[in-house]
């Protein structure tokens, strides 16, 4: 399946064009779930690591500065070992700013996970990340009502720390002017509605776990809060413009990654490997 062919279909759905100079765009994802072709299912036939790798290498080249960055979940318990490879190979391929760590990576995927260091950051470490001009202070943090249905055991011996005692810390943290905060939550939809009740501060809230479509920005307490559903099936595109008074959302969009969009080369022979592409 060569991928040059359907690539002008690829730009068109792309911005194409670099952004304004006051403008900066985020790209986010989460909850692959080992997704690493599109399942045909009739119901939702969208979704594959290729196609997604694909268009956020396309949209890099139009944006080098777009911050991207994926929530967790990206491995699931029926995975076999050569499924669970490629999934690894897509995300080093795809080339993320930062990962944070799911509950399913922890439970199934925690060796491959491993080989990603070190853009899979320890959930409540801050890190900062300039693009652009722009400083971006993200904070993973990883919810422990996401682990309720597991073994206790599954995770022992990972210390995630008190996450409410490390986004307060983030908050009140001296950063440089005009840092622009995203709060990469591994916690579900629910959970997000109340961090940003209960916090205020945060510029984005980067959801996961819960594997929500959210077609349009949930603004809580002035804080938008944005998730990419599940299955490899979307990639979010946010974008902010930097005012005197703060920042403002000009743009977002839920790009649905469907059948006819291209494969990433690279991805696409891994899967061909297996005797498993489209």
């Amino acid at each position: 399946m060569p991928a040059p062919k359907f690539l002008p279909l690829l730009l068109l759905l792309c911005s194409t064009t670099q952004l304004p100079a006051q403008q900066f765009s985020i790209l986010f994802t989460n909850s692959a779930n080992g997704a690493i072709e599109n399942c045909l299912c009739p119901d939702l036939p969208l979704g594959g690591l290729e196609k997604r790798a694909q268009f956020i290498q396309t949209y890099r080249d139009s944006n080098p500065d777009v911050l991207v960055v994926d929530n967790g979940d990206n491995f699931i318990d029926y995975l076999a070992p050569e499924v669970q490879a490629i999934v690894t190979a897509a995300f080093r391929i795809t080339d993320f700013d930062i990962i944070n760590l799911g509950d399913q990576d922890v439970a199934y995927g925690t060796p491959e996970y491993k080989q990603l260091q070190p853009l899979v950051q320890t959930p409540g470490t801050a890190v900062l990340i300039t693009k652009g001009g722009v400083d971006f202070s993200v904070l993973p943090i990883f919810h422990p009502g996401t682990m309720r249905f597991y073994p206790p055991d599954v995770f022992a011996g990972l210390d995630l720390g008190d996450w409410r005692t490390q986004l307060a810390a983030w908050l009140e943290a001296d950063l440089p002017p005009g840092t622009f905060r995203i709060l990469l939550s591994h916690a579900g939809f629910d959970n997000d509605q109340e961090i940003a009740t209960e916090y205020p501060g945060i510029d984005l809230i980067i959801g996961g776990h819960s594997q929500t479509v959210v077609e349009t920005p949930l603004i809580v307490e002035g804080v938008p809060i944005v998730q990419a559903g599940g299955g490899a099936g979307y990639v979010g595109e946010i974008r902010f413009k930097a005012g005197d008074s703060g920042f403002e959302l000009v743009h977002y969009q839920l790009h649905h990654m469907t059948l006819e969009l291209p494969g990433q080369a690279e991805v696409l022979k891994l899967i061909e490997s297996l005797g498993r592409s489209h």
